[in-house]
Order: structure tokens, then C-alpha cells, then sequence
């Protein structure tokens, strides 16, 4: 269970990004407290659809765990589910960046870089989409199979 400040919190940054000039390229869904979906697509592939879900064990403190869903099935652990870009590694279901929770984890050492370490400051709701949006768009390879 979320604590009410972050649960506040993401939902006011939620509907910020749900009205920000870029939200026309998602389709955002809140169904829990602490997760986000997001539908999003490759400006290169435009009818392949990926849906990210985001989890934050804690807003806007901590980045969150990213994980791609089947929309279908609603199951996290199809490597199907993953985009071929910069950082996504879909056989081990996780991304090797420094905007989710599993980055950190196979890099503490970015806790403490100010290259890489998490902003916490802003709308990091908005922020991390906008970054996966960006991977989508400029390192997209196709689905992985």
C-alpha cells in the first residue's frame, strides 16, 4: 500500500501529463495508486503498440520499475512485450537505464553520479515518459521475438 503523499503526488503529475502537449502520442492509464500504463508507439513503426507499465514503490522519491505488458493477457513476463531499443534488455525483462528502478539495481553506482542519478524534482511521471517516447522514436529496432 502507497503512503498518501506519494499517491497524491502522482496523481496530480498524472494529470499534468495527461494534458501536456506531447500526451497526443500516449494513452495513459492509472490502475493502482502507484502504476501507470502507457500505450505508446515508434514514430518508425506506428501500428506496433507497446504498453510500459510503471510502478513506483515510492513517488517522486525513487525512479520507477518499468516492465512492458501484454495488453492482452495483462502479463509482465513475455519478453514479446519489449521494444528492441537503447538499454531494454527483454530477456532478463528489465532496461538498463538511469530512469527506472531496475537501472539503478544493475548500477548503484549511479545513486551517486550526478550524470545518472534520479531527479526526483518536477514531474518525473512526465519526465520518464518523455524519455521513453525518445527511445522509442531514435533507437526503436523492431519487436523482440
Amino acid at each position: 500500500m502507497s503512503d498518501n503523499f506519494s499517491t497524491l503526488a502522482l496523481r496530480e503529475d498524472f494529470q499534468e501529463a495527461i494534458t501536456a502537449p506531447d500526451a497526443s502520442r500516449w494513452t495513459l492509464q492509472m490502475p493502482g495508486d502507484l502504476e501507470v500504463f502507457a500505450l505508446m508507439v515508434s514514430k518508425s513503426a506506428p501500428t506496433d503498440q507497446f504498453q510500459a507499465r510503471l510502478l513506483w514503490a515510492r513517488y517522486p522519491d525513487d525512479p520507477p520499475s518499468l516492465k512492458f505488458r501484454d495488453p492482452s493477457t495483462g502479463r509482465l513476463d513475455l519478453p514479446q512485450a519489449w521494444p528492441i531499443a537503447r538499454g531494454f534488455r527483454p530477456q532478463s525483462l528489465d532496461a538498463c537505464v538511469n530512469w527506472c528502478a531496475e537501472g539503478f539495481n544493475l548500477h548503484p553506482e549511479w545513486t551517486g553520479d550526478p550524470r545518472y542519478r534520479w531527479n526526483p524534482h518536477g514531474n518525473p511521471l512526465l519526465w520518464v515518459l518523455r524519455q521513453l517516447q525518445e527511445e522509442l522514436d531514435d533507437h526503436f529496432q523492431g519487436r523482440f521475438k
